[in-house]
């Protein structure tokens, strides 16, 4: 659930034709707000360029930043760089339509939008899908480093077995 915020909401009656601009920053405060966010730390600036014309709105956004994130590797705390850009286009239309993850359909009465869920989900998009140490440019640790390996080596192996799990084998 996200709580609507002024800071984010685009009022259509109050744009120029043509090309507008917006700043906003995406902080602790913008993430506390957002019920289950999976971000806790953060400090970006996303820049907007929202194009109008009679019958459209495209907004062109930019996002530049930092987060902080756990390894996937060490569960070290480590600082993730963002750099991202990415657009939504905005139709007039005879009736409003949210489904459409690149099109959104509004109708010539709507006077503002909120761009805090929007937002949201472009940030977390922006993160890459593993996060590691590397990234942050250090190295994880190489004392757990060791460990994991030596845990997935005797795993493999398989020299152990189990009485449980040998029943089961010959199942099929």
């Amino acid at each position: 659930m996200v709580t609507k915020g002024k800071d984010y909401l685009i009022e259509f009656n109050k744009l120029n034709m043509g090309s507008n601009h917006f700043e906003f920053n995406l902080n602790d405060a913008f993430f506390a707000q957002i019920e289950g966010s999976i971000i806790s730390k953060a400090e970006a600036k996303v820049t907007l360029e929202l194009i109008k014309t009679e019958t459209m709105y495209e907004l062109q956004f930019t996002l530049t930043g930092n987060v902080s994130e756990k390894c996937d590797n060490c569960l070290d705390d480590i600082d993730l760089y963002l750099d991202n850009a990415f657009c939504l286009l905005m139709k007039v239309s005879e009736n409003e339509d949210y489904s459409d993850d690149e099109i959104v359909y509004v109708t010539k009465s709507i006077l503002e939008y909120d761009l805090t869920h929007y937002l949201y989900e472009s940030f977390i998009l922006s993160l890459p899908p593993r996060k590691v140490c590397e990234m942050a440019g250090k190295k994880c640790d190489p004392e757990l480093v060791r460990k994991i390996n030596n845990f997935e080596n005797d795993d493999i192996d398989g020299s152990e077995s189990n009485p449980m799990w040998d029943k089961l084998k010959g199942i099929f």
